[in-house]
């Protein structure tokens, strides 16, 4: 890892959020709608869709990166990578299956399989892609120059996505299934290109430098070891406490991203050419924040970046508070295009910083049980982004229908919403943001990850791994390392059960002697 980070692997590992951000938020806005206004599914249905094929996904992601983690000693693993085999395979999938999620008049069945399919390709790419900053770098600013890269490509394929989406309504129609067609395959063409730019302009961690965990024996020693490190990964302070600012963020992300378009269209009676138009131009806003949120970040800490965020947010929702209660008027676009940048600018926050905090994770795991697990982690983070996006789909879809919100066909127009269907879009989009966001707020108030406490901590380590006494640690580095993994500093470097040993091997490696 003493390979400088260039600026083609910052926007080779950038590149990724066209899948990530892009492909994803062009979904979250627009795939339930199209599932229930032109394909004529019921909101329960169409959710339903979402919802089970990402809970069965979920699963698949802690066990993709356990094997990835391991992948590395295969014969295959050393000659092409521990990662890049599974990120190649998905970007395949993704390639063909993205424009089939955007096809009118087909089943129920087909529209399950096809997203089924999809989230299977997304994590091939996203749970072994995103342990690439801890792979190539144990610099903070290093990694906070590939994360943000990351966060900045996210924001602009969020503008390029909306003025596409803005143009293809204007010219093929606001709700037809030509126009979501073009919009699902434009997309897929972009994302491709997008994806196939970061395969090659990334790497992986040395191989003769990746200390592996013992390896386990037998099909129970296999699932045994899951089961440790699923469990293990959760009793350390720093990846608890990123974790519910990751899972909750993500549940409000998801759910704004959703919503908002309902949101615009029933609650306020715009269209989806003056809602593709706000997208575009809060994202481009977005870009700005995300530099500031860079700076911020790096400097004061994830933390404290993310908690402003979170209250810029909440402006923004009470913006959309006084529109629900001052109805439709000349002023309704203006104040929902002002309102709806100002609540860009705050989730942009929220958006990066996860993501950010995540590059530090296996490094203060190692602090705890000197092994580099990066694909575990981004295995479980994300599990749980794939819960937060079934829980968002089952809110919204199962929301609307107790609220008795109508569905409509193709052939139909927008159809005139019922009050209570009016209601209950407007409390999705503000009464259960600020529920989430303020436990959001807690947690990161807890955590105090900086770049200082961080170069203490992996200063520390290196310093144990060369051979140095537990017994010489400075004050300071003592106070790092405990405050980030939640354990005394005599427990740490091995000296715990924390991470797995396979007990029949009559080995263990987990143990400072």
């Amino acid at each position: 890892m003493n390979e400088k980070i260039k600026l083609r692997n910052i926007l080779g590992y950038s590149s990724i959020n066209f899948l990530g951000s892009g492909a994803q938020g062009l979904m979250s806005a627009w795939l339930l709608l199209f599932y229930t206004t032109v394909c004529g599914l019921d909101p329960i249905k169409a959710s339903s869709i979402f919802t089970i094929a990402r809970l069965i996904d979920a699963v698949g992601n802690p066990v993709l990166g356990f094997i990835s983690d391991g992948f590395g000693q295969t014969k295959l693993g050393r000659r092409f990578g521990r990662r890049k085999p599974f990120i190649a395979l998905g970007i395949v999938g993704i390639a063909i299956i993205f424009p089939c999620l955007w096809i009118a008049g087909q089943s129920f069945s087909y529209y399950f399989a096809v997203n089924m399919i999809y989230e299977i390709a997304y994590t091939l790419i996203f749970v072994p892609g995103t342990t690439l900053p801890a792979e190539m770098t144990q610099n903070a600013a290093e990694k906070a120059k590939l994360i943000g890269g990351k966060q900045y490509c996210g924001t602009l394929s969020g503008f390029i996505s909306g003025l596409i989406t803005a143009y293809i309504f204007s010219t093929f129609g606001k709700a037809t299934a030509q126009s979501y067609w073009y919009i699902g395959l434009s997309w897929g063409i972009i994302t491709t290109i997008a994806l196939l730019f970061f395969l090659f302009n990334v790497y992986e961690r040395d191989p003769k430098t990746v200390v592996y965990e013992d390896a386990a024996g037998s099909l129970s020693e296999v699932f045994k070891k899951l089961g440790v490190d699923l469990v293990s990964c959760m009793r350390l302070k720093a990846f608890r406490l990123h974790s519910t600012m990751w899972f909750l963020g993500s549940v409000y992300k998801q759910l704004q991203g959703g919503v908002l378009t309902f949101f615009a269209l029933y609650v306020l009676t715009l269209d989806t050419v003056n809602v593709s138009a706000v997208n575009s131009v809060s994202s481009g806003v977005s870009l700005v924040a995300v530099f500031i949120y860079i700076i911020l970040a790096y400097k004061f800490g994830g933390p404290k970046t993310f908690k402003l965020g979170i209250g810029i947010i909440f402006v923004s929702l009470l913006g959309y508070v006084y529109l629900v209660f001052t109805g439709h008027n000349s002023f309704t676009f203006t104040l929902f295009f002002v309102f709806t940048v100002v609540n860009i600018v705050g989730k942009a926050a929220v958006d990066y910083v996860p993501t950010y905090q995540m590059g530090f994770v296996a490094d203060i795991d190692e602090a705890l049980t000197l092994k580099r697990r990066e694909g575990i982690y981004n295995g479980i983070n994300g599990l749980f982004g794939k819960l937060a996006a079934a829980i968002e789909t089952s809110i919204l879809g199962i929301g609307l229908a107790a609220f008795g919100f109508v569905s409509s066909s193709a052939k139909d127009k927008l159809v005139q919403q019922p009050p209570s269907a009016i209601t209950g879009i407007a409390i999705v989009t503000i009464v259960f943001p600020i529920i989430l966001l303020t436990i959001t707020w807690f947690a990161a108030s807890r955590y105090k990850l900086t770049k200082e406490t961080h170069k203490l901590l992996v200063d520390e380590v290196n310093r144990i791994k060369a051979g140095g006494s537990m017994e010489d640690v400075t004050p300071e580095a003592k106070a790092a390392v405990e405050v980030l993994t939640g354990w005394q500093y005599e427990k740490c470097f091995g000296n715990n059960n924390v991470a797995y040993t396979n007990k029949s091997g009559g080995f263990n490696n987990t143990a400072l002697n």
